[in-house]
């Protein structure tokens, strides 16, 4: 466990350490990029409205007046009402470019939401692999500090020269100077983890976390995939509603009192798609959407080569973690004969430190492997959907 690296870094130790979990959730409830597009979400609503609500009518109110021989007047009006009538099955494509366009939206926040998880999760990994190399710095320290110690006593005792106490002192040293540039880039991965996850205070967390994968159906729940889709279904509703050239007519009705009659007037009016026949906005609809189709495709095949490769890498990483975990167990009985031999002068300093350097290696080779199959789980997990809200 590492002690205190820093006074930033760590707070007093009454604070209890949070687990990623409630770290990860915490930064995603709180995060101004997420609540952002959440916002653009109730726009794309709002604009579906717009999109699909009817127009005002208007109405049209006028006075006359007649001058008759000079002599005498009379007076007349005349009042009118128009309200534009949306055709038949126009309202249905609105509504459906409407719901199409909000329902991206909603696949871009689901993207974005899946990103940063991934992103807070990935940089956790590094920051816990750091948090586990120097733990590991430390136990090197302190089997260099017995090397050292024993090389001392066998100094003193006249049974080896200065010169190889004094290569265990270095090595010693060495180690520690190791140490220190370890807490440095540890507490680089651990700021960056905080900026990115959105925390302005410094937080005691725990880095003990185990990554496992979670089932799914990648290909009908990837976020990326998702938003292509979304996308596609948006054209081909955009093009839908451009099909229709003409998508209002004008029904009107009037009524005018003159000197000597009342008129009543009923009709529509309509206008004439002659030149604007939304052709081209039909078009580019369409492109649009066959764009999408391609994209889906390629997304498509991107994934699913990806899974293959990240499921190979998973079955390899065990294996080798098994390896690595049985050569340890030889490695450090090894070491600690070697240990006592070096007591009682039955092999020389630099076997020690070989079977020392080894060891370290080793464990060294196992933190790596454990991030990797962390990794490996967290790039499975965001194809999966794992990560989306």
């Amino acid at each position: 466990m590492i002690k205190i690296l820093s006074v930033v870094v760590f707070l007093s130790s009454s604070m209890l350490a949070l687990d990623f979990d409630e770290f990860l959730n915490n930064a995603l409830k709180n995060s101004p990029y997420l609540k952002s597009n959440d916002l653009s979400i109730k726009q794309a609503s709002l604009q579906g409205k717009i999109l699909t609500r009817y127009k005002n009518p208007s109405v049209e109110l006028e006075y006359s007046q007649f001058d008759i021989d000079k002599i005498s007047d009379k007076n007349g009006y005349r009042a009118a009402f128009s309200q534009p009538i949306r055709l038949w099955g126009v309202g249905s494509d609105r509504k459906k470019l409407a719901l199409s366009t909000e329902k991206k939206v909603q696949a871009n926040y689901t993207l974005s939401h899946a990103q940063l998880a991934q992103a807070i999760s990935l940089l956790f990994v590094e920051y816990a692999q750091k948090h586990e190399l120097y733990t590991l710095a430390q136990e090197e320290l302190d089997i260099a500090s017995r090397i050292y110690e024993i090389s001392q006593a066998r100094f003193q005792a006249g049974t080896i020269s200065q010169g190889v106490m004094l290569q265990a002192k270095v090595d010693y040293e060495m180690v520690d100077i190791s140490l220190d540039s370890l807490k440095i880039s540890f507490n680089e991965r651990y700021f960056k983890l905080l900026e990115v996850a959105g925390y302005v205070n410094a937080v005691e967390l725990n880095h003990n976390y185990v990554f496992s994968v979670k089932e799914s159906a990648y290909l009908s729940s990837n976020p990326d995939l998702k938003l292509i889709d979304m996308s596609k279904k948006e054209a081909l509703a955009r093009e839908e509603v451009n099909s229709n050239s003409l998508e209002f007519i004008d029904l009107f009705g009037e009524y005018e009192n003159e000197l000597d009659q009342d008129i009543f007037r009923v009709g529509v009016s309509f206008p004439l798609t002659l030149f604007n026949t939304k052709k081209e906005e039909t078009q580019v609809a369409k492109l649009e959407a066959s764009k999408a189709e391609f994209y889906a495709k390629k997304e498509s095949d991107k994934i699913t080569l990806k899974t293959a490769k990240l499921n190979q890498e998973r079955i390899l990483l065990k294996k080798l973690k098994i390896k690595n975990e049985t050569t340890l167990k030889t490695q450090e009985k090894l070491l600690k004969m070697f240990e006592d031999s070096y007591k009682i002068a039955n092999v020389n300093l630099l076997e020690l430190q070989n079977v020392k350097n080894r060891v370290i290696k080793t464990k060294e080779s196992l933190i790596k492997i454990e991030s990797a199959l962390d990794a490996n789980a967290i790039q499975t997990n965001y194809i999966a959907g794992a990560y989306n809200e």
